[in-house]
């Protein structure tokens, strides 16, 4: 568990950078990246809202607004 909060505060932070500069296959990437992590410790509504980042042709305000979702709801169990 302490290395997924490390590892998860590292990727959230390169993910955050890659929405700023609007690189949306490798937001993608991370996305999935991410979600990987999130599913290995059974963190199923983070996922779905990984998934939507990683598939959906989003914009980047919405790409920014799921980022805001995910983090919240990271940051309230680490």
């Amino acid at each position: 568990v302490n290395k997924f909060k490390k590892d998860i505060t590292k990727d959230l932070e390169e993910l955050e950078i890659l929405i700023q500069n609007q690189e949306k296959e490798a937001i993608a990437q991370k996305a999935h990246y991410i979600k990987n992590s999130c599913l290995n410790v059974a963190l199923d509504d983070i996922c779905s809202l990984l998934q939507e980042l990683e598939t959906k042709s989003v914009s980047m305000e919405e790409s920014l607004d799921l980022y805001k979702q995910i983090k919240q709801k990271i940051k309230a169990i680490i």
